[in-house]
């Protein structure tokens, strides 16, 4: 008997629980050793663990998976993540903390790496685009919903960690009542990071700057809040708000790239974050309001980067490089967001609040210089070569298999 495809609304719905959990922890976790009067380099070490237990996570994932089964992998690792965010309810310590991140983003890659692969084997020949923009709009509205959800009580309330494991255990269900098996498990191919330069120079330097970039600001941006002033309830806005500035310009500045050298877009995101980031050193704390407007655009112009880089190293290569380009971009991602925030933490450490802006805004300024750099040493892609852009998100190297089973028309055919 034929099994039946499985539906693929429920695993999408699974993901979502996990980006609420994700939200709520990525953001009470600093705050609360931000309240605590935790040292900066302690919390950006304990920011860190969860980008390193994320790297770890998408090099051992495939082989949990092809070992135990995509069911019996996204239980066990949904779990574990559940009892790490419960266990930050009883020990009140950063290294033990910094363990629990560890976890978490090592779980948290497995889980994605499962989703995703599930989602690239079971949807439909026609059509993906359009599933991969609802799983996209889906992981963001619950890890802004995860973020924002800390806005409506106190910040030092230990059940926010509660709702976090509440909502992995309940990601388990839809996918362990499915009656179907997982897709078959294949090992992620991955390019090296020299052939990575060679074939897309800005790609990688662009995707390890924005790994050092947003994980550090969006992990310290806590921190920054306490330090300048702002209330301890307001400051998951500033972070939804950096998020929500990725749905007014991600699309924009695609639909940009679709029609110019992309590089050009490249250097626009970067010199659109540093800009924002010095208007932001010069203001302070000029209210609220105008700290949300002002996080809003540092998103969504920084938060873009990391798309445009893939979409334009992926204009260097054939179809049948692109899964590889993808997942190894990914992994140059993870190894930024790895070093970023201590580094981050350091400069906040000899500068005060104002260091963190000085670090992402010196590293995005940096990217935009290169891209510069290299168009005075290439020629751009010819238009006919250019395939349409499309959001591809920092979630697991699997993400590459969704999205190079897309059949994208040519960029000048169809806007995004």
């Amino acid at each position: 008997m034929k099994t039946k495809p499985i539906p693929l609304f429920a695993i999408i719905f699974g993901a979502t629980i996990l980006q609420i959990a994700n939200g709520v922890l990525g953001v009470i976790v600093p705050l609360q050793l931000g309240l605590a009067k935790t040292s900066a380099t302690g919390i950006g070490l304990v920011v860190t663990a969860y980008s390193v237990g994320f790297l770890i996570g998408c090099l051992k994932s495939p082989g949990i998976i092809r070992n135990i089964g995509h069911i019996r992998a996204f239980a066990a690792l949904a779990a574990i993540f559940a009892i790490s965010s419960l266990l930050f309810m009883t020990v009140d310590w950063p290294p033990a903390w910094a363990l629990l991140r560890f976890a978490g983003g090592f779980t948290a890659a497995g889980l994605y790496a499962v989703i995703e692969s599930w989602v690239t084997d079971h949807a439909p020949a026609t059509g993906r685009g359009r599933l991969l923009a609802i799983y996209m709009i889906c992981n963001k509205a619950g890890l802004m919903l995860g973020q924002g959800v800390l806005a409506l009580g106190d910040p030092l309330d230990i059940g926010f960690y509660f709702l976090a494991g509440v909502c992995a255990v309940v990601s388990i269900i839809p996918v362990s009542l499915t009656r179907t098996g997982g897709p078959p498990t294949r090992d992620v191919a991955t390019l090296s990071f020299l052939e990575l330069y060679r074939i897309a120079p800005i790609g990688i330097v662009g995707c390890v700057g924005a790994g050092l970039v947003n994980p550090t600001m969006l992990g310290l941006m806590p921190v920054y809040g306490l330090e300048i002033g702002v209330g301890a309830q307001h400051i998951p806005l500033l972070v939804v708000a950096a998020q929500m500035g990725t749905f007014l310009l991600q699309w924009p500045l695609g639909w940009f790239s679709d029609r110019v050298d992309r590089r050009w877009v490249i250097v626009l995101a970067t010199v659109g974050s540093s800009v924002v980031g010095l208007v932001l050193v010069a203001a302070g704390d000029v209210g609220l309001p105008y700290l949300l407007i002002l996080f809003s655009l540092w998103g969504g112009f920084a938060l873009s980067i990391y798309s445009v880089c893939i979409v334009h190293a992926g204009d260097h290569v054939d179809r049948n490089q692109f899964v590889p380009l993808v997942s190894s971009l990914m992994l140059a991602w993870a190894i930024g967001a790895s070093a970023g925030p201590p580094l981050g933490a350091i400069a906040m450490e000899l500068f005060g609040a104002v260091g963190l802006l000085y670090f992402v805004t010196t590293i995005s300024a940096m990217i935009g210089g290169f891209a510069l750099w290299r168009m005075n040493r290439r020629g751009p892609v010819a238009a006919e070569d250019r395939d349409a852009f499309i959001n591809i998100p920092a979630s697991s190297p699997v993400t590459g298999g969704l999205v190079g089973n897309i059949d994208r028309p040519p960029a000048k055919a169809k806007t995004p």
